[in-house]
């Protein structure tokens, strides 16, 4: 009698055991572990939040992307670029990259980026990225000067998503 009492109780202890562990992994965000070839580390990502290192890893994708530009490789860049960007910047960011687009066009320029320093600031979700710029004119010379380019990186249903770009001469402003 004392067994079957002992059994009873350690079956209802262990279904009370199963039905929170049950409600604990259903309520939890799945995690999403990745190491693409551009990280040196792993990242992670879930439904509404990503690693330091997966931001860091696109905006130094997007600061090449938009760095290295030609009248060649223009339209492409757009393309690629105006699905990242959230509804709250995609109309300046168009605008921007159309006069871009003029300015390269009508002058035949070419910019080259070459990225030297990535900043990753978490009160304010930032990513910076510093580098080498380079505008070469149709006749070869060029100009060189230091560029940051900086980008806030939010995840939404496991995408990434632009909400804010910026670029500057000059070194990164950490304030």
């Amino acid at each position: 009698m004392s067994e079957n009492r002992f059994s009873r109780i350690a079956i209802l202890g262990l279904s009370a055991a199963l039905v929170m562990t049950a409600v604990a992994s259903l309520s939890k965000d799945s995690v999403v572990t990745v190491q693409p070839y551009t990280l040196t580390e792993e990242a992670w990502i879930t439904q509404a939040n990503a690693s330091q290192s997966y931001k860091e890893a696109w905006g130094m994708m997007l600061a090449t992307m938009t760095g290295n530009v030609t009248p060649a490789t223009l339209d492409f860049v757009r393309e690629r670029i105006q699905p990242l960007l959230s509804s709250e910047v995609y109309q300046q960011a168009m605008e921007a990259l159309e006069l871009q687009a003029t300015y390269i066009r009508n002058d035949r320029i070419s910019m080259r980026f070459e990225p030297r320093e990535v900043v990753y600031r978490e009160n304010s979700n930032k990513v910076m990225v510093t580098g080498d710029s380079y505008m070469i004119s149709p006749n070869g010379e060029s100009i060189r000067d230091r560029r940051t380019y900086e980008y806030v990186i939010d995840i939404r249903n496991y995408a990434p998503v632009v909400s804010y770009i910026n670029t500057y001469t000059g070194r990164p402003r950490l304030d």
